[in-house]
């Protein structure tokens, strides 16, 4: 019983569990997170919204600083951190006019004490004149006239306990201040907490060490790969939405203190008319309502000048982003210059390369040379192009690396322990092309493969196996592929010459006869003839080829030797083919020798 095996193992199906179950938890946390990315103040007004309205009632609004703040550190040029410190100065001339119009508006807001209010604010003037009091004593107890004005200032410790009274009284009022303003609703000391918390900020952002920045033009124009424009290409599109939206916030906060203008300037115009008609029948008795009348005029006016303040502060805030919006605009033009004579270079590369490998084909299949050679040089050729295409995209697109011996040193090292058979492979293909190597239809033996080689290429040769040796080349129908290894770590035999010329031999057994060397002779002859032609091809070819050693070793002159046997004698025919032709030469010989033979022995009439 045949026990069938499972298609994954337990420990790759759990490998798979685990990896899948840990993408779905990196998606959900991308998910989750994704709004961490918008991390400026403006692009998300509505959280900063209901966070304020969970501390406080009453929240100065300062994103025109937090903007500006937020947009500063994404300045890449001196133009750009120009623009950005005017928009923090505006910002921050802005968030100060903000605090001076919400203190005037607590103090204009201020209602009539009723009720608890109004004891507290009776409890609060008596608790101040203590105080009032209790430094009168310590101020006369500090500094006591020539003469003594009472007994109370020889006693000693007087002064210490006066100074524990008065710091008593003092918290008891800051206390009782605290409940009037929680009772009566006053937003003021919430507005004082903030523009204290807001100036100890500012302490320490103006001691943060700004580094300056070179003009545009130079900063851009360090981008000189393809990879480094695209890069900047990208930041500088961020870069562009956030002062857009930024502009945009300032636009609409103008548009709102706009309308908030309209509004007081229309009350302090009802309260002009209001005090108007009460003053058509006022007499001395109410002064106290007329110079209220007058005071609260005062604060319109006091809040409409802060207002259209802080409305042309904006106004010039909206601008400051839109020039700054202009500035990278002209970057993006001189980066769009950049990017576009880098795919220049790139078309350029790529088109040289084809009209390269174009001319390399044409000139191979015009060529008269040996095909199998022209096959060679052509690899060679295409190799070569598609080599140095591929470093010179690579130099347009990330450039000259810094530290490049180093880089190359430790690169050469790693690859030459990871890639060790690939890289032996490799040079061995130079081997193999070369001179001395072998070409396709060549007969070889590679570690104990013989075989015709029927493909050469950059890391494997493949062979079309052919029984265990030479003589016995036969087809097996295997095609066997091997690294290129060989020629370097190991050895091969070549069956055949550079140039596909190879000895064969024959061996032919004649009977003891008056007519053996008649016979011998014309066997000679036939052969001679049979193979003169391949002879006069391989002696010209190996006149190219050996150079001044063709003398002793282009003679391809069909050869026979005899030797005597106990039956009569063996003839030894040494000659000349192609080695892809070797079988059918060999069996054309036994043929036309075969027949020779038969008609020698037919009786003559």
């Amino acid at each position: 019983m045949s026990h069938r095996v499972a298609p994954v193992s337990r420990s790759r199906s759990a490998t798979l569990a685990f990896l899948v179950i840990l993408a779905a938890l990196s998606v959900f946390l991308l998910w989750t997170t994704r709004k961490t990315m918008t991390h400026l103040p403006f692009l998300n007004q509505s959280a900063i919204q209901s966070t304020s309205g969970k501390t406080s009632a009453v929240q100065v609004d300062q994103t025109p600083w937090l903007t500006a703040q937020a947009l500063a550190p994404l300045a890449a040029t001196a133009e750009e951190q120009r623009l950005a410190r005017t928009a923090e100065r505006l910002a921050d001339h802005e968030v100060d006019l903000a605090f001076s119009f919400a203190l005037r508006q607590a103090d204009m807001d201020q209602r009539q004490l009723t009720g608890p209010a109004l004891a507290l604010a009776q409890k609060v003037q008596q608790i101040q004149q203590l105080v009032a009091q209790d430094q009168a004593h310590v101020d006369a107890l500090s500094h006591p006239a020539a003469s003594d004005h009472s007994a109370a200032a020889q006693v000693p410790g007087n002064l210490n306990i006066w100074k524990a009274q008065l710091s008593l009284d003092t918290d008891i009022l800051s206390d009782t201040e605290a409940a009037l303003a929680r009772v009566s609703g006053d937003p003021r000391a919430e507005i004082e907490r903030q523009l204290k918390a807001r100036e100890a900020t500012l302490v320490d952002y103006d001691k943060q060490a700004r580094k300056p920045f070179d003009p545009a033009a130079i900063v851009v124009q360090r981008n000189h790969t393809l990879a480094s424009q695209i890069d900047t290409w990208l930041m500088q599109s961020n870069r562009r939405k956030a002062i857009r939206q930024a502009r945009i916030r300032a636009t609409q906060d103008a548009a709102s203190l706009k309308q908030l203008a309209n509004q007081l300037q229309s009350a302090s115009t009802a309260s002009e008319n209001a005090a108007a008609l009460a003053g058509l029948g006022a007499t001395s008795a109410n002064s106290v309502d007329a110079l209220a009348s007058l005071r609260e005029r005062a604060s319109y006016r006091e809040l409409l000048t802060i207002l259209n303040d802080r409305i042309q502060t904006e106004n010039r805030l909206a601008i400051t982003y839109r020039q700054w919006g202009n500035q990278i605009e002209l970057q993006h033009g001189i980066l769009l210059h950049l990017i576009a004579r880098s795919a220049l270079w790139l078309c350029i590369i790529l088109i040289c390369m084809l009209i390269a490998d174009t001319l390399v084909r044409q000139w191979t299949s015009r060529s008269t040379m040996d095909q199998r050679r022209l096959h060679t040089l052509r690899a060679i050729a295409e190799v070569s192009i598609q080599l140095l295409g591929v470093l010179l995209i690579l130099l347009v697109v990330f450039g000259i690396p810094d530290h490049l011996t180093t880089i190359i040193g430790l690169a050469t090292a790693g690859i030459t322990v990871a890639f060790q058979d690939f890289l032996l492979a490799f040079v061995g293909w130079f081997v193999l092309i070369g001179k001395g190597g072998i070409r396709i239809g060549d007969l070889v033996q590679i570690n104990g493969t013989t075989g015709e080689v029927i493909e050469i290429r950059l890391f494997r040769t493949t062979l079309l196996e052919m029984g265990d040796s030479p003589d016995d080349a036969h087809p097996t129908g295997r095609r066997v592929t091997m690294l290129n290894s060989f020629p370097i770590t190991g050895q091969y035999s070549c069956f055949s010459t550079s140039e596909q010329w190879m000895w064969d031999d024959l061996t032919i057994n004649l009977p003891k006869s008056e007519t053996t060397w008649v016979a011998a002779d014309a066997i000679h002859k036939l052969v001679r003839e049979a193979t003169d032609a391949d002879a006069q091809k391989a002696e010209k070819d190996w006149r190219h080829s050996f150079g001044p050693l063709a003398h002793e070793h282009a003679n391809a002159t069909a050869e026979i030797h005899l030797r005597p046997t106990d039956g009569g004698v063996s003839l030894h025919i040494r000659y000349v083919t192609r080695a892809i032709a070797r079988l059918e030469t060999r069996n054309s010989l036994y043929q036309k020798i075969m027949e020779m033979q038969a008609s020698s022995a037919r009786p003559r009439p």
